[in-house]
């Protein structure tokens, strides 16, 4: 009978460090998305990520926490992901607080295809160690945070002559729950193009679901753009959308945006 009265007494003090313990923490899921280029493929090994946080009010003191990409292929084409497409390439929980630096590790295989012609790269010995990106997203504690690293392939491919390339990748992040969507659908169905949201000084790209229904999605946007569609084929003219409004955890749809041929 002691017994069970000492159970009873412990038992709020117990829930209670269970609910402060679920209220220092945040699940983060890292996803990997791509702006497109022209190449048909960047094929690197993905190992996993690197999450530097710190307590509110206390970003001197910042922890790391490392993340192991789960897949047993840890090879991807990551020139596919484009439009709808993401990878999960890191999942866990952190302290909350404020995430400062996020930090892609890649493996030793890195190589581009064009034309059906390989071409191995390679990173310099500082970015060997990890690709970092500084951040300031805020992780409240008890939600689930989605972050995206946006891998843009065609500022980190320099060609030099018809089958070497110079890599140094340029990367940028964002966090879902800050940010906005432009999406559309390009006419005819079967055509491609390069897209760009540009804001100011800022060029965002995407690609075109050109296998399937033309759709197209820009992410991790907010704030004022200007759209430009680059077809791939000539015979088609460049279209520009002006004053496209993103407002945060919004999706702005442009509808069907039909090109038209040259005469």
């Amino acid at each position: 009978m002691k017994k069970y009265c000492i159970i009873l007494l412990l038992l709020p003090f117990l829930n209670s460090c269970t609910s402060d313990q679920e209220r220092t923490k945040s699940l983060v899921n890292v996803f990997l998305v791509d702006a497109p280029a022209d190449i048909d493929a960047l094929w690197v090994e993905v190992l996993g990520v690197d999450l530097q946080t710190a307590a509110f009010g206390d970003n001197a003191n910042g922890e790391s926490q490392y993340f192991p990409y789960e897949a047993g292929n840890k090879r991807v084409d990551i020139a596919q992901l484009v439009g709808d497409q993401e990878l999960l390439i890191g999942r866990g929980e952190v302290n909350s607080g404020t995430l400062q630096r996020l930090t892609l590790r890649l493996g030793a295989e890195k190589y581009v295809m064009k034309n059906d012609v390989r071409t191995d790269l390679t990173l310099n010995s500082e970015q060997e160690e990890g690709l970092s990106i500084d951040v300031d997203f805020t992780l409240r504690p008890g939600i689930s945070h989605d972050i995206y690293i946006d891998f843009d392939i065609l500022n980190s491919l320099m060609q030099n002559g018809t089958s070497d390339f110079t890599f140094s990748p340029k990367l940028r992040a964002f966090s879902k729950a800050n940010t906005g969507e432009i999406t559309g659908v390009l006419r005819p169905t079967g055509q491609n193009a390069y897209l760009y949201a540009v804001q100011q000084r800022d060029s965002i790209s995407t690609g075109v679901n050109f296998r399937g229904s033309g759709g197209f999605r820009f992410k991790g946007l907010e704030g004022t753009y200007t759209v430009f569609v680059i077809p791939k084929d000539n015979s088609f003219l460049a279209d520009t959308i002006r004053t496209v409004i993103v407002q945060s955890q919004q999706t702005t749809d442009l509808g069907n945006i039909t090109l038209r041929p040259r005469e």
